[in-house]
């Protein structure tokens, strides 16, 4: 089961394999807080740039926010 994380807030999904990136932040983008410009986004704890890539079933997906940062809009 793929989890999606976002600083403090995380959520475990079995519908999320097979989505991308994007998809999964706009979907999930305001439950997790995840900030809608300036963040990093890591897969299995490597950086990824590419927000097409595709999520699988075990893989872990973090988005990490700038130092700093409050308050983010999501996407």
């Amino acid at each position: 089961m793929a989890k999606l994380i976002c600083g403090v807030n995380e959520i475990a999904l079995e519908d999320i394999e097979g989505k991308t990136i994007n998809e999964a932040r706009r979907s999930y983008g305001q439950t997790l807080n995840i900030p809608k410009d300036g963040c990093t986004v890591l897969i299995n704890g490597d950086e990824v740039t590419d927000m097409d890539t595709v999520i699988n079933s075990d893989d872990e997906v973090e988005f990490v926010k700038e130092s700093g940062e409050k308050g983010c809009l999501a996407a």
